[in-house]
């Protein structure tokens, strides 16, 4: 049962990108599910995914901001850069302490896509 969902509210009018917003909430919700208190193989598998897809995603989200000439471009892509490098500090202190660092990754992803979702990239509407 996925703890975080997205919502039609959240969307910032472009498909493509609200595609990849319900792909994040849907790793989250896997990594949520499958990695508190289980093995680590698994684990690194979905926080692979979720860098390299979050990686994917933030490019097209910029690409997109500049398509629309967004005022904000600059602190969003510091937004996402302090994300990536989170979630890698992250993944490599979960070698070494695995449930308090994956209840703290855990709990880092929620806020931020959350956060980030209501309070940044709603800013997409706005601006169109």
């Amino acid at each position: 049962m996925p703890i975080i969902n997205w919502y039609k509210i959240y969307s910032v009018n472009n498909e493509l990108i609200d595609s990849q917003h319900k792909k994040l909430f849907d790793i989250f919700n896997r990594l949520y599910d499958n990695c508190l208190n289980k093995e680590d193989v698994y684990c690194n598998s979905i926080i692979d995914e979720l860098i390299s897809y979050s990686a994917c995603h933030f490019a097209e989200e910029e690409r997109f901001m500049k398509e629309i000439n967004h005022r904000d471009i600059d602190d969003h892509i510091k937004d996402h850069q302090y994300f990536s490098g989170k979630v890698m500090e992250l993944k490599q202190a979960d070698i070494i302490n695995r449930n308090e660092t994956s209840k703290e990754l855990i709990a880092f992803l929620a806020n931020w896509l959350l956060n980030h979702e209501i309070e940044k990239d709603k800013k997409f509407v706005t601006a169109l």
